[in-house]
């Protein structure tokens, strides 16, 4: 019986802890999800239920101890008491003092049901396992976190990223980008997990969501990302509605680690509008004449595509009282509000700077007490709120309507950070045929796709992986720092053994793909340190010429 519980420990552990970029693709490389309460308000909990017990497998991955459960049990609840794990089953106590975490997986053909947690008005269910993990910022609380592969993790959060309607092509556009942040995201906010369930990170729903289309999407980009010149995983940003012009990432985000503002540019993640005749937005003027008209664009069939939001000056003095406190605290409103007192009279309202795609990333609020200069798109946003709302983009102009009772009308375009990916000009872009390439390359300036970068080791065991590619060229760049001399290329049977210099190697296998599902399997030849390694990727869409 012991033999067998460490043989599970070890299976599990393995399972759950081991990412690695070598290891094959969309299916065996692990994501670590937060999940939230049904309302996305909380990721720290003192209790949770599972349905379904006598499907479960519970473990405590400290002591081993596997959780008897009788056939004909339904639930398990399990809460957080002195700092220590109990187990109830079916409200009787089970097991107590257990020091955690806490390992819960479903039976084969199972999968794993959270009492009470809802989405898209569905009980939530999951694939993979669940880890109940002590929280970093409480320990008498922990967090419920869904470990399973990127496959199915990306099962969950396609079809809710994107409507399926948009069809195949924006979906496999959509994959791709949700697969890059997956893989690179932006930050790592959570000690107990990779990414959370929400739209701070990527909306993720579980298995209850799951769409075939965006399936199809899934197996057809298999494995596949963006990279940058550099062959680095993109900082893949997407949103709703880009108003027809997408802004640099320099004028939407503030440095994760500095919080400067406007940060530093990142090449790929640069201002593109959807017609080259379409003039950079800087000028008021422009912005105005841009954003109070309807020019044909790719995210045009948004409802967001244009929209206008009409304050009266008391109302929007309530609002501001309201929300210019609460957004003084992210360091980017100059000076800060400390209470509504504070904020005055208002007299007026003006953008001070914008980006390329008319963002305001600057905008003073004069009243009779002050002059307040209010920074970043987000902070904008959520400071001009309309029936508790923040605006849909800080893509906008103003207008003060001097009339019996004064109104200040706000006319803009987009919905979202506007930066990268406008998931509504990828629908439209496949619809009028674009491939899925194309679209990425459009919104991410100068990327190649390729298939996930992996480190090869010279321990003489073969890697393999496989990938989808209706491309007719495909190449293999090997980086190789640590100057090994040969390796082996095994493309659908086909045997390559390849003489290595330093730094990059490329090795055109085009005359080997097929379209579909391809498999390639590296290894490295007479090479008697097993510490030594390179790094291979296969690129199926180079750079698009600039």
């Amino acid at each position: 019986m012991f033999r067998t519980i460490n043989k599970y420990i070890y299976i599990i552990i393995i399972m759950l802890f081991s990412f690695q970029y070598a290891s094959a693709s969309d299916n065996y490389i692990p994501v670590r999800v937060g999940i939230s309460d049904t309302s996305f308000k909380t990721y720290i909990f003192d209790s949770i239920e599972f349905n379904d017990a006598n499907n479960l497998n519970i473990l405590d991955s400290a002591t081993g101890y596997m959780l008897p459960i009788k056939e004909n049990s339904s639930e398990i609840r399990v809460t957080s008491e002195n700092n220590l794990f109990r187990i109830y089953v079916d409200g009787e106590l089970a097991a107590r003092n257990l020091t955690g975490p806490i390992l819960v997986s479903a039976k084969e053909g199972s999968l794993i049901s959270i009492k009470g947690l809802k989405r898209k008005g569905k009980q939530a269910l999951y694939r993979g396992a669940v880890n109940l993990v002590r929280s970093s910022k409480d320990v008498s609380k922990f967090s419920v976190v869904n470990v399973l592969s990127l496959k199915n993790y990306l099962r969950g959060v396609v079809p809710n990223e994107m409507p399926v309607k948009f069809g195949l092509e924006a979906l496999k556009a959509q994959t791709v980008a949700a697969r890059n942040y997956a893989v690179a995201p932006r930050v790592k906010a959570y000690q107990e997990f990779d990414l959370c369930d929400s739209v701070a990170c990527q909306v993720y729903f579980g298995a209850n969501t799951e769409d075939e289309l965006s399936d199809k999407a899934i197996e057809q980009t298999n494995g596949i990302i963006a990279l940058d010149k550099e062959n680095k995983p993109i900082l893949a940003l997407y949103s709703s509605t880009a108003g027809g012009y997408t802004e640099s990432y320099e004028f939407a985000f503030s440095d994760p680690q500095t919080k400067e503002f406007p940060s530093k540019d990142i090449p790929y993640l640069t201002a593109v509008a959807d017609n080259e005749k379409f003039e950079t937005l800087e000028d008021n003027e422009k912005a105005e004449n841009f954003y109070t008209s309807k020019p044909e664009a790719f995210d045009d069939l948004s409802p967001y595509y244009r929209w206008s939001k009409i304050w009266t000056v008391e109302e929007l003095e309530n609002v501001l009282a309201k929300t210019m406190p609460a957004q003084s605290k992210t360091g980017f409103i100059m000076p800060a509000v400390q209470n509504s007192e504070d904020i005055g009279k208002l007299i007026s309202i003006k953008a001070l700077k914008r980006g390329k795609s008319g963002k305001i990333i600057s905008l003073e609020i004069k009243t009779d007490k002050n002059t307040y200069i209010v920074q970043k798109e987000l902070v904008i946003r959520r400071c001009f709120q309309k029936d508790g709302i923040s605006l849909p983009s800080a893509n906008f102009v103003i207008n003060y309507i001097d009339a019996a009772n004064p109104l200040y009308k706000f006319s803009g375009g987009g919905f979202g950070h506007g930066v990268g990916l406008s998931q509504w000009g990828a629908g439209k872009m496949g619809s009028l045929g674009y491939t899925f390439d194309e679209i990425l390359q459009h919104y991410y300036q100068g990327i190649k796709l390729a298939v996930i970068p992996m480190d090869i080791y010279s321990n003489n065991k073969i890697t393999e992986r496989s990938f989808y590619t209706e491309q007719e060229k495909a190449n293999v760049y090997i980086i190789n720092p640590d100057n090994i001399k040969k390796m082996k290329i095994t493309i659908n049977q086909k045997e390559l053994d390849v003489k290595l210099k330093e730094d990059i190697n490329i090795t055109d296998i085009s005359k080997y793909l097929i379209k579909g599902e391809n498999k390639i399997s590296f290894k490295i030849l007479d090479e008697p340190d097993y510490l030594k390694k390179v790094t291979v990727f296969t690129e199926i869409k180079e750079v698009k010429n600039e």
